[in-house]
């Protein structure tokens, strides 16, 4: 369970928050908060087509990729050790009630020290 290592300690109000997890036999659960507007990709490719993307004006659209910025830009360099996802892509980007982004799924994530 990388994942728990990886975020369990860190907090920024663009990466989705870890509540628990927990491991019965072969089968790992991860426990986050709920992301009422589920995923980019689900409003940009899956549900609703054109109808969807209208939802999302410029502006949001801006506010959601420097949201995304701020979030990989915190776990690159504040966070110790550095912390590089690996996997970002729009089903990992989860929105909130408001549209705003919050990155999820570091389980490919790789730790990496300062030398």
């Amino acid at each position: 369970m990388s994942e728990i290592a990886s975020i369990s300690n860190i907090r920024h109000e663009n990466l989705v928050k870890l509540h628990g997890g927990c491991i019965d036999g072969s089968s790992k659960l991860l426990v986050y908060e709920y992301m009422e507007n589920n995923s980019l990709a689900h409003i940009l490719l899956v549900v609703g087509g054109e109808e969807n993307r209208a939802m999302l004006s410029w502006k949001a659209r801006r506010e959601i990729a420097v949201g995304i910025g701020r979030a990989l830009a915190y776990i690159h360099e504040e966070v110790k050790p550095h912390i590089v996802h690996r996997d970002i892509k729009l089903s990992n980007i989860l929105l909130d009630q408001n549209f705003a982004p919050k990155v999820s799924d570091f389980g490919l994530s790789r730790l990496f020290f300062d030398s």
